[in-house]
């Protein structure tokens, strides 16, 4: 590679881990092996400036993150309230299904959404969940919040006011069947 397309995207990564919160530069640090050379100069040069390169620093937060993550995974209950009177959250979707017969548990993704009268409006977070596959199972259990799935989210607003237009639609019908 050219030095100066190398200089130049050395530049371009630093510009971006400036813009990055402590965080997320750890969080980036926790995973280097998957970045390229030129990001890990750039990102070594920025915790430097930062005065947050110290092996004890990155070492406790590696802690933090594993306790983040085991917490996340311990207490999907409270992401799946649901009030009686359609005012809450509430999980829909089942993207990316990956089902195992040999353990009988499958895999996908579900986004959770805060609901007024049982329509889907905000979403609120996308989960990779497991489960096993019985009749009238619903436990779940979360392995992993990822970024919204955007897709999802789209096609359950779609079947949300689609359904919505169909139950006017009979309502506005009802009366001329009724006399």
């Amino acid at each position: 590679m050219k030095p100066n397309i190398r200089c130049a995207e050395i530049q371009d990564f630093a510009k971006e881990y400036e813009r990055k919160t402590d965080e997320e530069l750890l969080r980036l640090a926790l995973e280097r092996e998957q970045l390229r050379p030129e990001a890990n100069f750039a990102l070594d040069n920025e915790l430097a400036r930062r005065r947050i390169n110290s092996t004890e620093l990155l070492s406790e937060f590696r802690e933090e993150e594993e306790q983040r993550k085991q917490e996340l995974s311990r207490d999907p209950g409270s992401l799946f309230v649901f009030h009686p009177y359609g005012i809450g959250r509430k999980r829909f979707g089942k993207a990316d299904r990956v089902y195992s017969p040999e353990t009988g548990t499958e895999r996908f993704k579900r986004t959770i959404f805060f609901v007024l009268f049982w329509l889907p409006l905000i979403p609120t977070g996308t989960f990779i969940v497991e489960r096993k596959r019985a009749l009238l199972s619903s436990e779940m259990r979360v392995l992993e919040k990822v970024p919204l799935d955007w897709e999802q989210v789209l096609k359950i607003w779609l079947i949300a006011a689609s359904s919505l237009l169909v139950l006017i639609w009979l309502f506005k019908l009802l009366p001329r069947f009724l006399t």
